[in-house]
């Protein structure tokens, strides 16, 4: 916990009811945004996680329902404006805290396009956010949003290949290391039919189930290690690493 408070950014924003101009300010702990080319305009957020008071995080809902543009500033980087854009999503919940009377309201909110990255929504689309650039994590959420047939060996060369036909690229993240990843279900399996040809990759040849073991702190406590096992929507939707703050 110590210094936990160096490690959050802040979401600002201004709100204009006739006469009267109220600015709200809350804490950030998780941000994924895709900035625009050049850094040039608003960028485009897909997960705002952030804690207040009931009124500021009712105030935060309203605004990404409005599609409203905020004010994010983060430690050791220039302040930007960002909006979720249309038809967002939100979740909000509490966080009791120790030796306090009232507990913190938590707000996560997602864009519409990072929604379609679930397995088996939007199987045609070109673009699939994700929480972290891990090659194993990476391999993992395209087969589950696809249904590729892959195997965790395949993890490594598969990211070579993001990365040398540029179908990569980071994004802005705190909390997390997001990456943009750029391909359709074909282009994928045309990669993975001719690797196959060339030898480059194997089918393995045992039979049975594959166990998926991501890397420590991507599946929520009470999921087991075995990726293959049932996720709940929430955890599918976010895969987040757990909290350690």
């Amino acid at each position: 916990m110590k210094n936990a408070h160096e490690r959050f950014g802040f979401l600002e924003f201004t709100k204009r009811v006739k006469e009267t101009t109220t600015r709200i300010r809350v804490h950030m702990d998780r941000l994924i945004a895709e900035p625009t080319k050049e850094n040039r305009g608003p960028a485009a957020a897909h997960l705002l996680s952030v804690l207040g008071s009931d009124a500021e995080i009712a105030a935060v809902w309203a605004a990404v329902t409005e599609g409203a543009f905020f004010q994010i500033l983060l430690p050791d980087r220039p302040a930007f404006a960002a909006s979720l854009g249309q038809e967002a999503q939100c979740f909000r919940g509490s966080v009791a805290i120790q030796g306090r009377n009232r507990p913190v309201r938590h707000l996560v909110a997602l864009s519409a396009e990072l929604l379609k990255t679930r397995p088996g929504a939007d199987r045609d689309g070109k673009r699939t956010i994700l929480f972290d650039g891990d090659p194993t994590f990476v391999l993992y959420r395209l087969s589950r949003r696809f249904g590729l047939p892959v195997v965790p060996d395949w993890a490594s060369w598969f990211m070579r290949e993001l990365e040398k036909r540029k179908a990569i690229q980071p994004l802005f993240g705190l909390g997390c290391s997001p990456v943009l990843v750029k391909g359709a279900k074909e282009r994928f399996l045309g990669w993975i039919g001719k690797a196959l040809k060339q030898d480059v990759i194997r089918i393995p040849g045992s039979k049975g189930a594959h166990s998926w073991k991501l890397p420590r702190g991507f599946i929520e406590p009470g999921i087991t290690d075995d990726a293959s096992s049932a996720v709940t929507p929430r955890e599918t939707v976010l895969m987040r690493p757990a909290v350690s703050a």
